[in-house]
Protein backbone atom coordinates (compact mmCIF):
# COMPACT_ATOMS: atom_id res chain seq x y z
CA UNK A 1 0.00 0.00 0.00
CA UNK A 2 2.80 2.51 1.08
CA UNK A 3 4.41 2.01 -2.44
CA UNK A 4 1.42 2.01 -4.94
CA UNK A 5 0.84 5.69 -2.69
CA UNK A 6 3.89 7.02 -2.81
CA UNK A 7 4.02 6.12 -6.90
CA UNK A 8 0.58 7.51 -7.48
CA UNK A 9 1.89 10.68 -5.67
CA UNK A 10 5.45 10.79 -7.28
CA UNK A 11 3.58 9.72 -10.76
CA UNK A 12 1.41 12.79 -10.37
CA UNK A 13 3.41 15.60 -9.26
CA UNK A 14 6.19 14.24 -12.30
CA UNK A 15 3.40 15.27 -14.56
CA UNK A 16 2.41 18.23 -12.94
CA UNK A 17 5.56 19.43 -12.89
CA UNK A 18 6.72 18.09 -16.34
CA UNK A 19 4.01 20.11 -18.14
CA UNK A 20 3.67 23.34 -16.08
CA UNK A 21 6.67 23.30 -13.25
CA UNK A 22 4.44 23.73 -10.54
CA UNK A 23 3.74 20.72 -7.88
CA UNK A 24 0.57 21.56 -6.49
CA UNK A 25 -0.43 21.78 -2.73
CA UNK A 26 -3.44 20.25 -4.04
CA UNK A 27 -1.55 17.34 -4.44
CA UNK A 28 0.83 17.34 -1.62
CA UNK A 29 -0.67 18.37 1.59
CA UNK A 30 -3.43 15.58 1.35
CA UNK A 31 -0.80 12.96 0.34
CA UNK A 32 1.26 14.02 3.27
CA UNK A 33 -1.97 14.00 5.72
CA UNK A 34 -3.03 10.24 4.43
CA UNK A 35 0.70 9.11 4.49
CA UNK A 36 1.12 10.35 8.60
CA UNK A 37 -2.32 9.32 9.25
CA UNK A 38 -1.89 6.37 7.53
CA UNK A 39 1.54 5.19 9.17
CA UNK A 40 0.18 6.66 12.45
CA UNK A 41 -2.78 3.93 12.19
CA UNK A 42 -0.27 1.05 11.26
CA UNK A 43 1.90 1.85 14.65
CA UNK A 44 4.85 3.72 12.76
CA UNK A 45 3.85 7.25 13.12
CA UNK A 46 7.52 7.93 14.44
CA UNK A 47 8.38 7.04 11.34
CA UNK A 48 6.40 8.93 9.21
CA UNK A 49 7.10 12.29 11.32
CA UNK A 50 10.89 11.84 11.12
CA UNK A 51 10.61 11.04 7.58
CA UNK A 52 8.96 14.06 7.06
CA UNK A 53 11.21 15.92 9.31
CA UNK A 54 14.14 14.77 7.74
CA UNK A 55 12.94 15.65 4.28
CA UNK A 56 12.13 19.24 5.16
CA UNK A 57 16.27 19.42 6.87
CA UNK A 58 17.52 18.02 3.19
CA UNK A 59 15.70 20.29 1.40
CA UNK A 60 15.72 23.58 3.82
CA UNK A 61 19.01 25.37 2.14
CA UNK A 62 18.37 24.09 -1.84
CA UNK A 63 15.09 25.94 -1.15
CA UNK A 64 16.35 29.10 -0.05
CA UNK A 65 18.54 29.09 -2.27
CA UNK A 66 16.36 28.92 -4.92
CA UNK A 67 18.03 25.39 -6.29
CA UNK A 68 14.67 23.46 -5.52
CA UNK A 69 10.72 25.33 -5.60
CA UNK A 70 8.94 25.06 -2.41
CA UNK A 71 6.57 22.86 -4.12
CA UNK A 72 9.69 20.51 -4.62
CA UNK A 73 10.17 20.71 -0.80
CA UNK A 74 6.60 19.95 -0.29
CA UNK A 75 6.57 16.75 -2.16
CA UNK A 76 10.03 15.06 -0.60
CA UNK A 77 8.21 15.94 2.59
CA UNK A 78 5.07 14.00 1.51
CA UNK A 79 7.15 11.28 0.28
CA UNK A 80 8.82 11.34 3.45
CA UNK A 81 5.37 10.90 5.07
CA UNK A 82 4.79 7.77 3.30
CA UNK A 83 9.00 6.23 4.20
CA UNK A 84 11.04 7.31 7.17
CA UNK A 85 14.02 9.15 7.18
CA UNK A 86 16.58 6.75 6.25
CA UNK A 87 14.37 6.12 3.20
CA UNK A 88 13.77 9.77 2.30
CA UNK A 89 17.23 10.17 2.27
CA UNK A 90 18.36 7.73 0.29
CA UNK A 91 15.54 8.92 -2.11
CA UNK A 92 16.88 12.61 -2.04
CA UNK A 93 20.23 11.31 -2.59
CA UNK A 94 19.32 9.30 -5.19
CA UNK A 95 17.60 12.08 -7.13
CA UNK A 96 20.34 14.80 -6.41
CA UNK A 97 22.58 12.22 -8.54
CA UNK A 98 19.85 11.87 -11.53
CA UNK A 99 20.16 15.50 -12.08
CA UNK A 100 23.81 15.86 -12.08
CA UNK A 101 23.87 13.00 -14.54
CA UNK A 102 21.00 15.43 -16.26
CA UNK A 103 23.15 18.51 -15.82
CA UNK A 104 26.50 16.74 -16.84
CA UNK A 105 24.59 15.40 -19.90
CA UNK A 106 24.08 19.57 -21.34
CA UNK A 107 27.87 21.02 -21.89
CA UNK A 108 26.09 23.93 -23.88
CA UNK A 109 24.57 25.42 -20.08
CA UNK A 110 28.05 24.60 -18.80
CA UNK A 111 29.52 28.19 -19.29
CA UNK A 112 26.24 29.60 -17.90
CA UNK A 113 26.69 27.32 -14.44
CA UNK A 114 30.32 28.28 -14.32
CA UNK A 115 29.76 31.95 -14.64
CA UNK A 116 26.39 31.46 -11.92
CA UNK A 117 29.09 30.29 -9.82
CA UNK A 118 31.65 32.63 -10.33
CA UNK A 119 28.93 35.18 -9.80
CA UNK A 120 27.53 33.25 -6.58
CA UNK A 121 31.06 33.28 -5.23
CA UNK A 122 32.32 37.10 -5.88
CA UNK A 123 29.13 38.18 -4.27
CA UNK A 124 29.02 36.42 -0.85
CA UNK A 125 33.29 37.04 -0.95
CA UNK A 126 32.68 40.84 -1.62
CA UNK A 127 29.41 41.36 0.42
CA UNK A 128 28.76 38.56 2.03
CA UNK A 129 25.87 38.17 0.33
CA UNK A 130 24.61 35.72 -1.76
CA UNK A 131 24.06 36.66 -5.22
CA UNK A 132 21.45 34.07 -7.03
CA UNK A 133 20.36 34.22 -10.43
CA UNK A 134 16.91 34.66 -11.41
CA UNK A 135 14.96 31.84 -12.91
CA UNK A 136 15.27 33.13 -16.58
CA UNK A 137 19.13 33.43 -16.10
CA UNK A 138 19.71 29.95 -14.13
CA UNK A 139 21.85 27.16 -16.04
CA UNK A 140 19.71 24.60 -15.71
CA UNK A 141 15.84 24.62 -14.50
CA UNK A 142 14.75 21.03 -14.00
CA UNK A 143 11.67 19.57 -12.81
CA UNK A 144 13.03 17.57 -9.63
CA UNK A 145 9.90 15.85 -9.62
CA UNK A 146 10.63 13.47 -12.64
CA UNK A 147 13.68 12.96 -10.61
CA UNK A 148 12.03 12.21 -7.49
CA UNK A 149 9.95 9.37 -9.06
CA UNK A 150 13.42 8.17 -11.37
CA UNK A 151 14.81 8.07 -7.73
CA UNK A 152 12.09 5.75 -6.13
CA UNK A 153 12.21 3.51 -9.14
CA UNK A 154 15.86 3.06 -8.69
CA UNK A 155 15.02 2.49 -5.21
CA UNK A 156 12.47 -0.12 -5.16
CA UNK A 157 14.29 -1.77 -8.17
CA UNK A 158 17.70 -1.68 -6.92
CA UNK A 159 16.10 -3.58 -3.60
Amino acid sequence: MRDVALFLLLMAAACSDWRCRKVSNYLTFPFMAAGLLYQLLLGTGEAALTGVLCAFALSLLPTLFRGMGMGDQKLLMAAGAWTSHSEVYLLFLYSLCSCMLVALCKPERWPRLWGNMILLAAGWSGHHQLWLPGRTSSALSLPYAVHLLAACLFDRLWR
